[in-house]
Order: C-alpha cells, then sequence, then structure tokens
C-alpha cells in the first residue's frame, strides 16, 4: 500500500491546514486507530522515500512529533533513513554501510534493559575496515550480532528536548569501537514512536570538542504479518 493510497484512506484532522507541517502523520495516525499494520507499512515506505531524497529537514521535523516508546521487547526490523552526515568520521563507513541492506535491525530486552545490533555476514569484512580491533561480532542464526548496548526513556540531548528512548553504547563491558571511522562508543541512539510498531530514530555523535551533533537517522519497526522481520 504506497502512502499516497493510507493518506487518502483517513479524512485530514479537522482544522489542519492543507500545508502546514507534516499532516500525513496525523493522517497515519488516524488509521492507526483502525488498522495499525497498514499504518506502520505505510509509514515506513514514507520514511524509505524521505530517505532516497536525503530530506533531512523532513526527517527531523517528523523526530520533533515523535512520541515516547513504550516498552520495545524482542526484534525489529531496520531501515537506515538518508546517508550519513558529512562528518570526517562518516566519509569512510558511508560507502561501506551502503551496500543494502548492511544494517538490518535492533534486537531488544525488555527485561534486562539491554539489547544489539544485526548484520548482514558480509558487514564483517567492512568492520574490519572502519572498525578494527573489534572483537564484538557473533553469529546469531543467518545475521551477526554486535554493538551492544544499554536502552532507558530519557530526554533528547539536543533540539527537540523530548522525550525518547536512549541507547547508551559507552558500557565499558560492551567494548564497542571508539576509533575514528566508526566511534559508536561515543555514540547515543534517540528513538520516538510514529505510529505504535513504527519508530524514527537518530544517532548524535559527541564530538571530540564535545559538540553533539545529529550523524544519521534510522528507522525500526515490529515485524508485520508476512513481511521480513
Amino acid at each position: 500500500m504506497t502512502t499516497e493510497r493510507a493518506a487518502a484512506a483517513v479524512p485530514r484532522p479537522d482544522g489542519e491546514a492543507a500545508g502546514s507541517g507534516d499532516p500525513l502523520l496525523d493522517e497515519l495516525r488516524a488509521l492507526a486507530a483502525e488498522s495499525p499494520c497498514r499504518a506502520r507499512v505505510a509509514g515506513w515506505e514514507y520514511l524509505r522515500e524521505l530517505g532516497r531524497k536525503d530530506d533531512r529537514a523532513a526527517i527531523s521535523a517528523l523526530f520533533a512529533r515523535g512520541r515516547a516508546p513504550g516498552e520495545l521487547d524482542g526484534r525489529l526490523e531496520g531501515l537506515i533513513v538518508g546517508s550519513l552526515f558529512a562528518i570526517p568520521e562518516a566519509r569512510l563507513a558511508n560507502p561501506l554501510l551502503a551496500i543494502d541492506p548492511t544494517w538490518l535491525g535492533k534486537t531488544f530486552d525488555a527485561a534486562s534493559g539491554t539489547g544489539f545490533n544485526r548484520l548482514i555476514p558480509l558487514a564483517r569484512y567492512a568492520m574490519w575496515v572502519i572498525a578494527p580491533g573489534y572483537r564484538g561480532l557473533r553469529r546469531g542464526g543467518k545475521a551477526l550480532e554486535g554493538f551492544d548496548f544499554d536502552h532507558a526513556l530519557g530526554t533528547g540531548l539536543i533540539e527537540p528536548h523530548i522525550p525518547v528512548l536512549a541507547l547508551d553504547y559507552g558500557v565499558p563491558a560492551y567494548r564497542n569501537p571508539s576509533v575514528r571511522t566508526f566511534p559508536i562508543k561515543r555514540t547515543r541512539d534517540e528513538i520516538v514512536e510514529l505510529v505504535p510498531g513504527l519508530y524514527l530514530g537518530r544517532a548524535l555523535l559527541t564530538m571530540r570538542s564535545g559538540e553533539i551533533r545529529t550523524v544519521a537517522h534510522f528507522a525500526l519497526r515490529e515485524p508485520v504479518a508476512g513481511l521480513r522481520a
């Protein structure tokens, strides 16, 4: 189902001007009240389209309207939304991670407040280049697992300072890399819910200067019947 058909499936919210903000999000939320799966699929395709365009302004605006996620648990499918931003740390990682899809998503354990990322097996060779010395990748079924994190509810570190689910990669026990080409140990992911089961995240990198920058956006979704999770 296309985003255009999803938008046409529900009325525009009362009082919403045609050009104000991003009315499609309101329409997706209205659709989610009747058909959560349809809203999740349509929202995913909308994020994929924004990513193709690398429309950072629209992606950031959607993030600002996100809500604090409920409990995340289990395997969520992932999508990198747009390119990594133009910082020195991304110059090598961008082309190597452009293989579609290198990153498969994240797995959460709600009980322990921990989780990890999932990647395709070929990602091991890219990681030898951008994260030399990292030995945390392990086989998990048909995917690689690694880049572990702790997660808890928090508040956005930069604008917008909204409630988020924050992912901490800096836990010493995880031994995540902090090399210049892949400084994930200095990265904090912040996740908001757009519609039930569909989430938008931003990756924040703390620079050596102490400045915090958004360096990427990504999407997550809970499994949809009939689709790969």
